[in-house]
């Protein structure tokens, strides 16, 4: 039966689309040189008529911005889906990684594609680093994404530049949830100035997560969500400190492994078939493999068949952005995974 999620995914990337073609027609000052802001769960502690200087608070840090940034430098998969809501596109000036096409539309990725790439190098813990002149070369009043050994605070600081963290990324990150993922982008559209979009734009994402929370496809459900590797040695359970966690709330699921103190530990393939859950959400991020690949590298393995997600075959690949870190992408996630699972 065709339930309401299919049409909430049509809905999200009809809005995030629109955007797009919005993002131009942003609210600007002149750019800053003072540290930077913090994520959705701050609140501006001073602001004048125009919203500046704003004052709030970066990874437990307090910066004052004296007006919107205008050269961002961006980093993080999932962070353009911030700036496409809060109408704040048009002020990325360079880009530290690539973003897949996978999650964006054909005309968001061609926005993206036109933004310079600078070099950079993978690090031992996924991520990326770039050295210090690199970015300065480009003249970024802000740097967004995640720190790393080289992009730091107050090494950027030091030349001129804010950085930045998003919050899932800082030391101590705060409880994820639907409501960050709103509250995040508003705070963006005070960042730049884009308010009216930005507000917007979370209207109509709240209104999505109620449509699917209001007629939940997996009521009753038991489920865990586990991260597998591309070769599928190690596999990882989400507790309730993951994104995919108030995910799989809201479409009516229990997770099996809430109560465990780390955000994603490994996990051993007989603690999952102990604890049998009756849905298996599977997050990846190779986009060379096949949702059936992914699969297989769970459904395979001995035993497998013994957990009741593998017997009914409600076993769930999710690409990762659509479930962490919390962004705009958790919410079409949500009506991607909600589409799989009414389908079957």
């Amino acid at each position: 039966m065709k339930l309401p999620l299919f049409k909430l995914r049509a809905v999200v990337l009809m809005l995030v689309a629109g955007l797009v073609a919005s993002a131009c027609g942003n609210d600007d000052s002149s750019a800053s040189s003072t540290p930077a802001a913090e994520p959705a769960a701050s609140e501006a502690l001073a602001a004048e008529d125009d919203g500046f200087p704003l004052t709030f608070t970066n990874c437990g840090k307090e910066f004052t911005l004296d007006s919107p940034p205008e050269r961002v430098l961006l980093m993080e998969s999932a962070a353009p889906s911030l700036l496409f809501a809060a109408g704040a596109i048009d002020r990325v000036i360079a880009r530290i990684e690539d973003f897949p096409e996978e999650y964006y539309t054909s005309e968001q990725m061609a926005v993206l594609d036109a933004i310079p790439a600078l070099q950079a190098e993978a690090t031992s813990t996924g991520g990326v680093d770039v050295s210090l002149e690199v970015i300065i070369d480009y003249e970024p009043d802000m740097v967004l994404g995640y720190d790393t050994a080289t992009i730091t605070h107050d090494a950027l600081a030091d030349v001129g530049i804010s950085l930045y963290v998003m919050p899932p990324f800082c030391d101590n990150p705060p409880t994820p949830s639907f409501e960050s993922i709103l509250d995040e982008v508003r705070f963006y559209g005070k960042l730049f100035g884009t308010t009216q979009a930005a507000n917007a734009s979370a209207d109509a994402l709240e209104a999505a997560v109620a449509s699917a929370a209001d007629a939940p496809v997996a009521e009753g459900k038991t489920s865990a969500a586990l991260y597998v590797t591309p070769d599928g040695s190690v596999l990882y359970a989400y507790s309730s400190l993951g994104m995919v966690h108030p995910l799989m709330e809201a479409l009516g699921m229990t997770n099996v492994f809430a109560e465990l103190s780390e955000r994603v530990p490994e996990v051993s393939f007989e603690e999952i078939i102990g604890r049998n859950p009756e849905i298996l959400v599977l997050l990846y991020d190779d986009t060379g493999l096949t949702p059936e690949e992914i699969s297989a590298l769970v459904t395979d393995r001995p035993g497998a068949g013994s957990i009741t997600a593998v017997a009914e075959g409600a076993v769930y690949p999710l690409l990762f952005n659509y479930a962490e870190p919390p962004t705009p992408l958790v919410v079409e996630g949500l009506a991607v995974l909600g589409a799989q699972i009414a389908e079957r």
